[in-house]
């Protein structure tokens, strides 16, 4: 069963309430093929950032050339006709010498501009201005940013914390790569993950574990290589913040590695079996090799990819390439049948890396539980069916969106460190796919001892990344470490550590109280939040005895001591306090006394007999252990960290790029408009609806004035001012609006005279509700029968009739002045009535109406309460002669009708705001 990446994310995370786009974290999987983004906004699931053509997943291309840049799907699109100037699979190189295998394959593959700098790292010659090249850090630092654009555009937010996923391969240059990359883009980086860890991440959001672990395999076979991960998962009880509770933890135990085996490898096989093809039927037609021509190559790796595509669901593709290659034509049919021949010894490198992953993690097939399939290698039917072959059927997991549960783990990773969101709690253990080790020269002993070399594995293979540790040794002098990498002939050195200052150290302290003559240095190494592993520190560690011991015993002493003279001092005085009660029972008199001074005297002399209890004094031991920081100089004998200052270059260069990128944005808005609004004059002037506000003078002139623009933005279209196409714009504007208006003037006159017409509509609903009202409740409206009180809102009522009579009038004769005055009137000239006078007609009458409305209802409430107050005492006067008829004493009669008309009149006084409120709802 497949289960989403938004319904895991939905299901398993619970936002805490909203607190801000500040808040909001992003996972990136930059891929060499494509990359995609995840966002985590508080209040929101996670979910997958559309891109500009709503797609979830964005080609990591890049078309460059000047200033003029392409991103995604643009870039690809133009990749045929421009492949010298489009970066593709840039991640494949990231890291990689120019001397590299790796870089020799991508310059055949791509034929670009690559140029070897001082220390041999790779930069591409663009064309780009001032001569500036781009390194393969900057190219990927243009992809990040773009991503953080897409955010901004889709999300309306300003995400920029990220945790952004990698292969398990990287190692030392390529994680430093990575980062810097990173730096530049200016992405802010919560760490790297591993991909493996990453999907596993992924998968145990939507798992529940037991405290036996339970193994996967993971397969992510991506664009550029293909990675085995074995994890391990489980449920651990344990406290947090002091509550018990079961967490999910993830142990990435080890993976194994193929650089040649991935998609990319598959499209560069299907481009050389098309080429072949095309040479064998086409070698007469051609003059010159088509390998020489860069975009002939760059289109049929472009149609590799696609017939690689087709060819998972089909089982055969047709690939048309029109003018191919000098101007020839080729079609070819490729079957399901030839593609797997083409690929069918990577097979074997995929169950090696299989194998070779089972066998770095020391584990059996059968230890294996489930292998869930990741990345676009999951669509390649030929590659299933070999894993099938290897672990069975039944063993093969397709429970999980292979495409994004990568970036899904990654956001989820981002989420679970940051306080702002509520997640289910699982511990990520990350390892780093190399071992590293130590080298150095113990000290020698005597005086004519040797030293001798060390080598200590202090990280060995798959060490938990984030992991602090410390190298210890004993010696009196400075010394220097190797460290070593792990690679595929051994160890490989990468780095040094100068320790000095041992010397002044053992100086500081005083010779007779130092117990090791050596001191013990500690070395403290990290592999940080990227995988990179740096020396943090050093200090030269001393066992020394403790001047201040011998002085805390005599000490500890004297206040035990005081202890004990105090237990009997207070001792003393409970008996004197103890014997001076029994001596009351003497004699009442002098019992008095004596307990008058005992209650006196007894509690000061209580006070100076028991001494005041001091703290017990400070432990100190006997002996201790004192730390000297040391100088430390780590170096890197093989790097290609960018220096603060390349990375700030870097940073410029994009930003001049994207401040160039405005300015033309800016000039081909002010182009375009110029251009589409001489486009619309020329049509407008042929509108029949124009021609019936305009005179042939008029058109004309509107003609003239499109033609004249038309040829000067022939005759300027270089111009790079954007003010001076707006300028030209005005002009235009300048001519055309007086007829826009007129135009829209007599289209809107039906529209006026609507709204007058609809005002007279709800005017006349008005006065025919008052005319039936006041029919039904003449005597109400009769000042000679109604009651006092309402005649003077009677009399408001008429007053305001005859108000908006003579508001209504005014606006008849308006219409009526308005309709003489267009009529057979001059349509080129602008009218002399505006269109606002209409609704200042309408408006002047709104008032009275308004007030004719709510005095009008007020005085219907008001009637219609009178009414029911007479009806509800007509009904209880009716109720008490009954009662009085049938009552056999005369006294007692009047007695309750009395009592029964006091009982209406409040009946009546209770009921009638009843009857007013219901009246009103009604109303």
């Amino acid at each position: 069963m497949k289960f989403s990446s938004t319904f895991a994310s939905t299901f398993f995370v619970l936002f805490c309430c909203y607190l801000g786009v500040d808040s909001a974290v992003l996972g990136i999987d930059y891929g060499a093929d494509t990359f995609k983004v995840a966002l985590a906004n508080p209040g929101r699931p996670m979910d997958i950032v559309l891109n500009r053509d709503s797609k979830r997943k964005t080609p990591s291309a890049l078309y460059i050339k000047g200033y003029e840049r392409l991103f995604g799907s643009d870039a690809v699109s133009v990749s045929g006709k421009r492949p010298e100037n489009t970066l593709l699979e840039a991640k494949s190189i990231l890291g990689a010498s120019y001397d590299d295998k790796i870089a020799d394959s991508y310059r055949r593959k791509y034929g670009h501009k690559m140029l070897r700098t001082g220390d041999g790292s790779i930069v591409f010659d663009l064309g780009l201005k001032d001569n500036r090249y781009l390194s393969v850090q900057d190219i990927i630092a243009m992809q990040l940013r773009h991503a953080l654009e897409l955010v901004k555009e889709s999300e309306k937010i300003n995400a920029k914390d990220a945790i952004v996923s990698i292969p398990s391969h990287f190692g030392q240059f390529e994680r430093q790569a990575m980062k810097d990359a990173i730096e530049i883009s200016g992405v802010n980086p919560l760490g790297l993950i591993n991909d493996g860890s990453s999907v596993a991440l992924n998968f145990a959001m939507g798992k529940e574990f037991t405290a036996n672990p339970v193994t996967h395999m993971f397969v992510d076979m991506g664009a550029a290589s293909t990675v085995v991960t074995v994890a391990q998962f489980k449920s651990k009880l344990t406290k947090v913040k002091g509550v018990s509770k079961n967490i999910t933890v993830v142990d990435n135990v080890g993976y194994a590695s193929d650089e040649t085996l991935g998609g990319s490898e598959m499209d560069n096989r299907l481009r050389e079996f098309i080429i072949s093809k095309f040479e064998a039927a086409k070698k007469d037609e051609m003059k010159k090799s088509v390998r020489d021509n860069k975009r002939a190559m760059a289109r049929a790796l472009k149609e590799a990819n696609r017939i690689k595509t087709i060819l998972t669901v089909n089982s055969e593709v047709h690939a048309n390439l029109e003018s191919f290659h000098e101007d020839i034509d080729f079609s070819l049919k490729v079957t399901k049948s030839d593609f797997e021949k083409l690929i069918d010894d990577l097979a074997s490198h995929f169950a090696n890396t299989i194998e070779k992953s089972l066998k770095l993690t020391k584990m059996s097939k059968d230890a294996i539980s489930s292998v869930i399939i990741a990345g676009g290698g999951s669509r390649v039917p030929y590659m299933i069916r070999k894993l099938s072959d290897i672990f069975g059927k039944e063993k093969i997991s397709r429970n999980i969106n292979a495409d994004e549960a990568g970036v899904i783990g990654s956001v989820f990773r981002a989420a679970g460190m940051s306080s702002q969101f509520r997640v289910k709690d699982i511990r990520l253990r990350d390892s780093y796919g190399y071992a590293i080790q130590a080298s150095y020269e113990e000290e020698s002993s005597g005086l004519f001892g040797k030293s001798s070399p060390v080598k200590n594995l202090i990280l060995p293979k798959f060490s938990t990344i984030g992991v602090k540790r410390i190298l210890s040794t004993t010696r009196k002098t400075d010394f220097t470490i190797d460290f070593e990498s792990e690679t595929e002939d051994g160890f490989e050195l990468f780095a040094t550590a100068s320790i000095s200052g041992v010397p002044d150290a053992i100086k500081k302290n005083d010779e007779s109280l130092v117990l090791n003559p050596k001191p013990e240095i500690e070395v403290s190494y990290t592999l940080n939040k990227f995988g990179i592993f740096e020396v943090t520190g050093a200090n030269a560690v001393f066992n020394m005895t403790n001047t201040a011991y011998p002085e805390y015993l005599v000490d500890l002493k004297k206040w035990n001591k005081e202890q004990a003279d105090i237990a009997k001092a207070s001792k003393s005085a409970k008996e004197a306090s103890k014997s001076s009660s029994s001596d009351s029972e003497s004699s009442a008199e002098t019992a008095s006394e004596s307990s008058a001074e005992s209650e006196a005297e007894s509690p000061n002399d209580s006070k100076s007999k028991v001494p005041k209890s001091r703290p017990m004094p400070t432990e100190q031991k006997e002996f201790i252990t004192k730390r000297i920081p040391l100088r430390v100089r780590y170096t890197l004998t093989k790097s290609n960290a960018l220096t603060s200052s390349d990375i700030k270059s870097s940073t410029n260069i994009i930003k001049r790029i994207e401040i160039s990128e405005e300015n033309s944005r800016i000039l081909s808005t002010a182009k375009n408009n110029l251009e589409s609004f001489i486009y619309k004059l020329k049509y407008f002037v042929e509108e029949d609806a124009t021609i019936e506000v305009t005179n042939e003078t008029q058109r004309k002139e509107l003609l003239a004035a499109s033609s004249e623009a038309a040829e000067w933005l022939d005759n300027n279209s270089e111009l790079e001012k954007p003010a001076l196409y707006d300028e030209q714009r005005k002009k235009l504007e300048f001519i055309y609006n007086p007829v826009a208006e007129r135009l829209n003037y007599y289209k809107s006159i039906s529209t006026k005279m609507d709204d007058i017409t609809e005002f007279k509509r709800q005017l006349a609903d008005t006065e025919k509700s008052l005319v039936e009202f006041s029919g039904d409740n003449a005597k109400w409206f009769n000042k000679e029968t109604t009651d006092p009180k309402f005649i003077p809102e009677i009399e408001e009522v008429e007053k305001l009739k005859i108000e908006l009579a003579e508001k209504v009038e005014k606006i008849d004769n308006f219409v009526s002045f308005f309709n003489k005055s267009i009529d057979g009137a001059d349509k080129s000239i602008s009218p002399e009535i505006p269109l606002t006078d209409f609704d200042k007609a309408i408006e002047a009458a709104k008032g009275p109406m308004t007030k004719l409305q709510n005095k009008f209802l007020h005085l219907i409430i008001k009637i219609q309460a009178a009414k029911e107050d007479l009806e509800s005492l007509s009904s209880k006067s009716a109720s008490s002669e009954t009662a009085s008829s049938e009552s056999s004493s005369a006294e007692v009669e009047s007695s309750a009708s009395e009592s029964s008309d006091a009982d209406a009149d409040d009946d009546d006084e209770q009921k009638s705001p009843e009857a007013r409120d219901i009246v009103h709802d009604e109303l």
